[in-house]
């Protein structure tokens, strides 16, 4: 990124600038609007405040690509900017994506998030469990040291609840047919038909995370 901040003087040298810098990436840019990656209508954050940027994984458990997506986008993360949150979403098609996201909601309100997300993706591409039973996703978190009573209060909490139907309306309003799906600050989906391998979308993502952080 081309920048001449150091020898400005005064606001409108600073001004003219940044214009220049955000068009100069707009411009000549390698990823672009309709080929690797969409323009979505009005935005909307799941977490992060107005002043980060919002990388947002939207995910299935049952999804085999989005399980050998997952050390991508970890190293996305250890690597990123620090004006960036990483965050995930499970996607809900319908009423049988439910049960998955009951899970990762559940394991986020006991606290044990980092720790189960692993256990549910191994569970069921490793160990071919399906988890759409109730006693067998209690099981997976009590191997983890969850009591049933703990477990109970927030499988179906009203926090719970929440979460799994505010998933279910941005997965409509993010407009998402496929997974994984990497939305940037609620404005851009990084999929496209040129987007095609990981490194792609990682690479497509880290750029619009940029555009959006010095549109600021």
């Amino acid at each position: 990124m081309i920048k001449y901040f150091k020898k400005a003087k005064g606001p409108l040298i600073f001004a003219s600038a940044l214009f220049f810098t955000i068009g100069y990436a707009d411009n000549h840019s390698i990823y672009q609007e309709g080929r690797h990656y969409k323009k979505l209508g009005l935005a909307e954050k799941v977490v992060s405040e107005d002043n980060r940027v919002e990388v947002l994984e939207v995910f299935a458990y049952s999804c085999n690509h989005c399980f050998n997506f997952e050390p991508y986008l970890d190293q996305f993360n250890l690597s990123k900017a620090d004006y960036i949150d990483v965050v995930k979403m499970p996607v809900i098609f319908n009423d049988a994506y439910k049960m998955h996201a009951r899970i990762y909601y559940t394991a986020e309100s006991l606290g044990n998030l980092d720790v189960m997300h692993t256990e549910v993706y191994r569970a069921i591409h490793l160990d071919r469990k399906m988890l759409m039973d109730e006693d067998e996703i209690f099981a997976l978190f009590n191997k983890h040291g969850v009591t049933e009573q703990e477990f109970q209060s927030r499988f179906r909490s009203f926090t719970v609840e929440s979460k799994i139907n505010r998933a279910q309306r941005l997965t409509r309003k993010y407009k998402i047919r496929s997974t994984p799906s990497i939305i940037i600050n609620g404005k851009y989906l990084a999929n496209g038909p040129s987007t095609r391998t990981f490194e792609d979308m990682i690479a497509v993502s880290k750029e619009l995370a940029e555009r959006e952080f010095l549109s600021k």
